[in-house]
């Protein structure tokens, strides 16, 4: 199954990667902090989240409402077609229907 991951560069030793992942039979979506050592290979650490996709929306508009202004870092207003309502649950990122 092929898969989305995007990866975030955190500072100059840390990623962090967004992917889909599976547990116990259970769909989810993990965001985690990577450390990167100087030879570039990465190591999932502790810090992050995984959870079930339905549950992601709550966070964003959460995480959303800290930004100052409504803005997301490069300016777009948040909520600009990069948060989910009630009722859109975005793109299945799992490949099933």
């Amino acid at each position: 199954m092929e898969t989305a991951t995007t990866e975030i560069r955190k500072n100059a030793s840390e990623v962090i990667i967004v992917k889909p992942t599976v547990f116990n039979d259970i769909d989810l979506v993990d965001c985690r902090v990577w450390s990167v050592d100087p030879t570039g290979e990465k190591r999932p650490t502790k810090k992050g989240l995984c959870l079930r996709p339905a549950v992601w929306p709550e966070v964003l508009a959460a995480v959303q409402g800290l930004l100052p202004c409504g803005e997301l870092p490069d300016g777009r207003p948040a909520g600009d077609g990069d948060d989910f309502g009630p009722g859109d649950e975005g793109e299945n990122i799992f490949g099933d229907e």
